[in-house]
């Protein structure tokens, strides 16, 4: 592997990082650990989130040289990443003592990283890299070439085990795809939805955390949010969805009683034990490509 594409895996793994420490801080959430209160959930706080983070690194760092070292088809490449996740998972989990804080992003983040660094394997791009927005797109279609299939795969065979995942009993109970449909997709709430709307904030007069609030909403109003279905099922998701549209109708988030409305939403949320946690993942892979596109303060210089 040559210099560059090391550096390259290097600052990939960098942004992915500050990506997912970008979410967990971000304050206050509703039904989320933030820097301050822990949502609904009892298990873990914000140090048990650093503590995550920390030790995914490592892991990003091998999806991006996976995918920049790549000579196979993109299929190959996402056969090749599930053997890195998986080490990655039981590392993440030993951190966390048996916690579930990045499983999902760690899924999530891991195809991006790897369909980043393919995507940019033969092109002459280093460590100071800026992505344009169709860069972005062709890392996604990458993404959606990797995981064609994925769903169906996974789960053709589900009704003969004996011990479902929450994933799993979704799928059979209400047909959710969860984060597979979205991958499968090439994560059309962060193409259509988020990332578009953070660019539209670049040159906003807002905080970087007013923008990453209003960019969560905007994911949380059209999200099927799988962690909000299993934890609430179809009528809690609709009220998650409703409630951040009116939030964002409201204009709050551009007011002084933001937050205030926020912790008022999160008394809701733990009232309810709701927890939009796919859709702060999919906030950490909108901030993992803002980072990358300068829209969320760099000065970096374009491909060539």
């Amino acid at each position: 592997m040559n210099k560059n594409k090391d550096n390259l895996s290097f600052r990939f793994a960098e942004y992915a990082q500050r990506a997912i420490l970008y979410e967990a801080v971000l304050t206050p959430k509703p039904g989320l650990v933030d820097a301050v209160d822990s949502g609904s959930h009892n298990d873990m706080d914000i140090f048990t989130f650093i503590d995550s983070a920390a030790n995914l690194y490592r892991g990003f760092y091998l999806y991006a040289k996976a995918g920049l070292e790549c000579e196979g088809s993109e299929k190959e490449l996402f056969s090749s990443i599930r053997k890195i996740g998986i080490d990655v998972e039981k590392e993440m989990f030993k951190a966390t003592k048996n916690i579930n804080t990045h499983k999902g992003i760690n899924f999530s983040m891991g195809i991006v990283l790897a369909a980043a660094g393919y995507y940019l394997r033969d092109k002459d791009a280093d460590e100071h890299i800026i992505l344009t927005s169709s860069d972005t797109s062709e890392i996604l279609n990458t993404v959606k070439i990797m995981t064609e299939g994925l769903v169906k795969r996974d789960f053709e065979n589900i009704r003969k085990k004996e011990k479902l995942t929450h994933g799993e009993k979704l799928y059979l109970e209400k047909g959710f795809s969860g984060i597979r449909g979205e991958a499968e997709s090439g994560f059309p709430t962060v193409e259509n939805t988020s990332l578009p709307r953070l660019r539209e904030l670049y040159h906003v007069h807002m905080s970087t955390e007013q923008k990453l609030l209003d960019v969560l909403f905007h994911i949380m109003s059209v999200s099927d949010d799988s962690n909000i279905v299993n934890r609430g099922g179809l009528e809690a998701l609709e009220f998650v969805k409703k409630i951040s549209r009116e939030f964002l109708e409201s204009g709050i988030i551009h007011e002084e009683g933001c937050n205030e409305k926020i912790l008022e939403m999160n008394g809701l949320f733990v009232e309810k034990n709701i927890s939009p946690g796919g859709s702060a993942d999919l906030l950490s892979i909108t901030i993992f490509f803002g980072l990358l596109e300068s829209v969320l303060e760099s000065s970096l210089k374009k491909i060539k």
